[in-house]
Formats: C-alpha cells, sequence, structure tokens
C-alpha cells in the first residue's frame, strides 16, 4: 500500500476553507477528493466509534456503535439523485468497493460476532415490529441477530483506522502523493481526529465574524436560519466563540508543528504572503505549478467575498458584533 500524505483543510461554516482547497489544488502531486470527507467527526463516524469501543465500553454499547457506523457507511457509499436517499458516492468518487473495505475495517477491530438479542435493539422500532417480535417470543421462536463484541485498545484502534484510511484512498492516488481532504475534522477538536490520517497536516481557515454572519443570514445555514428571522447577535456571538473555545490549549500545544492558522482575507489581499506561509508549512520542495488557475485573488468573485459585511442593511448588528468579537474582525 502506498504510504499517502494528508492535507486536512477546516473551517467554521462559511469560513473561506473552499479557497485554501482551491489553492492547493494548484500544487503538483496534490488530488482534491472533490466534496467533503467527514467521516472521522460525523455523528456515528469514526470518533463516536473510538468513544463507545474504547473509552466509554460496554457490551452493548459496542454493538450499536458499529452497527450504527455500518449504516453511516452505506449511506456514505450509495450515490444519491432527486429521488433517492442521500449519499456520496464514494464507489465511484473514490474508485473503490468502500463497502467491502468498511467490512475489512470492523472485521479487524471486532474480537467475535454472536448471536443474541437484546431490548436495546428495540428502543426505536416501529410497533408493528414490535408486535411480530412478541408473537415471535409468545410461539418460542428466537429473536436472535448477530451482535458484534469488540475489545480493542486505542493504539490498536487508531492503527486499524489509519490502515483502513489509507486503503479508501490508495486507488484514487495513482503513486505516492497527497490528498487533499475538506473538512476531515473539527478545528476545535483536532487532537482526537489527527491521529487517524498518518502523515497529516492541518490548515486551519477562519474569516471577519461580521462576513460569516452575512454569509449565513444570507443563504440561510446553519444558525443562519435562525438569524434570518431577526438579527440575534446575541445567539451569534455564543455561536462563534463556541466553535473556537480553547483551541490553542488543547490543539496547538499538542500539534502545533502540523497545524497552520490562515484568515480568508489573507488568502485574497495578502496572496504572496499567504502562498509562501503555504509553502513552508507544507514544506520547501513543494511546487505550485498552476498558480491562480483556481484560485485568483485579483478576480471579481475574491474580492467581492471580503468586506461583505460593509453591504449589510443594518450596520447596527455589525457594529455590535465587532464590539463582542473585536479580536476575530480583519480590517481589509
Amino acid at each position: 500500500m502506498k504510504d499517502l500524505n494528508y492535507i486536512c483543510v477546516v473551517g467554521y461554516g462559511w469560513s473561506g476553507s473552499s479557497a485554501c482547497i482551491d489553492i492547493l489544488k494548484e500544487f503538483e502531486g496534490f488530488s482534491d477528493v472533490g466534496g467533503e470527507f467527514r467521516i472521522a467527526k460525523d455523528p456515528y463516524g469514526l470518533l463516536d466509534l473510538e468513544n463507545s469501543l474504547v473509552h466509554n465500553w460496554d457490551f452493548i454499547r459496542n454493538d450499536v456503535a458499529i452497527v450504527d457506523f455500518i449504516k453511516y457507511c452505506k449511506m456514505l457509499s450509495r450515490n444519491t439523485g432527486l429521488f433517492r436517499k442521500s449519499g456520496k458516492n464514494f464507489n465511484d468518487k473514490l474508485n473503490i468497493d468502500f463497502m467491502r473495505l468498511v467490512y475489512d475495517y470492523v472485521d479487524s477491530i471486532v474480537s467475535m460476532t454472536y448471536y443474541g438479542d437484546s431490548s436495546v435493539k428495540r428502543y426505536y422500532l416501529p410497533s408493528f415490529k414490535l408486535f411480530l417480535l412478541k408473537m415471535r417470543s409468545k410461539f418460542g421462536k428466537e429473536n436472535a441477530i448477530k451482535t458484534y463484541y469488540s475489545r480493542i485498545s486505542e493504539d490498536e484502534f487508531v492503527l486499524k483506522t489509519q490502515i483502513f484510511l489509507d486503503s479508501v484512498f490508495n486507488n484514487f492516488i495513482n503513486n505516492n502523493g497527497t490528498v487533499i481532504l475538506d473538512q476531515p475534522i473539527s478545528p476545535v477538536n483536532i487532537n482526537n481526529t489527527i491521529k487517524y490520517f498518518k502523515l497529516s497536516k492541518v490548515i486551519v481557515i477562519d474569516r471577519d465574524p461580521r462576513d460569516i454572519y452575512s454569509n449565513l443570514v444570507k443563504n440561510k445555514v446553519l444558525i443562519g436560519a435562525d438569524l434570518k428571522n431577526y438579527d440575534s447577535v446575541e445567539k451569534y456571538v455564543k455561536w462563534h466563540n463556541a466553535m473556537r473555545t480553547d483551541y490553542k490549549e488543547k490543539a496547538e500545544s499538542l500539534f502545533c508543528s502540523q497545524i497552520l492558522r490562515l484568515n480568508f482575507e489573507d488568502l485574497v489581499c495578502n496572496y504572496e504572503h499567504s502562498i509562501r506561509k503555504i509553502i513552508d508549512f507544507l514544506g520547501g520542495d513543494v511546487v505550485h505549478e498552476k498558480k491562480r488557475k483556481y484560485f485568483n485573488p485579483d478576480s471579481d468573485r475574491a474580492k467581492s467575498n471580503v468586506g461583505l459585511w460593509r453591504k449589510y442593511p443594518d450596520q447596527s448588528v455589525m457594529h455590535e458584533i465587532k464590539y463582542k468579537l473585536d479580536k476575530y474582525c480583519v480590517e481589509a
């Protein structure tokens, strides 16, 4: 299996991380997966799996976590469409049989399987299925189903997970290269998720909170759907601060050499300086061969995304955000 390098680009929601990905795509030997890769941090993903199998173990909890993880991976595997369930099409996107790799991974972290029955598995069943199970029991039929049992150390779990993730991208990269991943880990939980990606570095992109607010309201995404109804600076400030709590103490003290923090505004207004920082961070031998092909700081699109807040209808809202989140504001 090839030795793969990972560049994990993360943001806080509409903070400009896609611009950084466009820049990285211009480097020789760097390949962008296309779309977000969230298997580590999503609910039912790898972090939840580790929590149940390693840190908060229970013989029922670990089975439920594995079953939930498999269901989540089935969603990642399948294609989607107008009248289809949600899916991420990993099979075609990464040129793999994703579920085969998932089952191989599960086999590697599971101690054994057995057929058993537990009331926990019935908590969320619809009433008619519960009725059928009760009828089966009444007539002496078994309701046992396949159950997973895993007892694994943290080091072994991390090692098996690294092997699994490398296998996912093995066909995607033709030669030893660098994989660009969009939002694979949480910027407020770097130390618990970066370990899954062997040979990895993280670039965190932030942005003026006034511009983030303006975009959230305009597009009605994340907390913006609520802010659209009324300008609630108080709610936004709580949301903004919670997303950035204690990152220096918890993340940078452990992984300072693997983390680079940039502002979106600098990618546009201080382009050459930002490129130099990225090159120094990645290693001086990287080649920026397609400069400005995917991200042009002089384009109208790039420039128009800096200082959006100046066009916000209610400037009193912007003044209040400036007052309460001044250390994050950028005068570009």
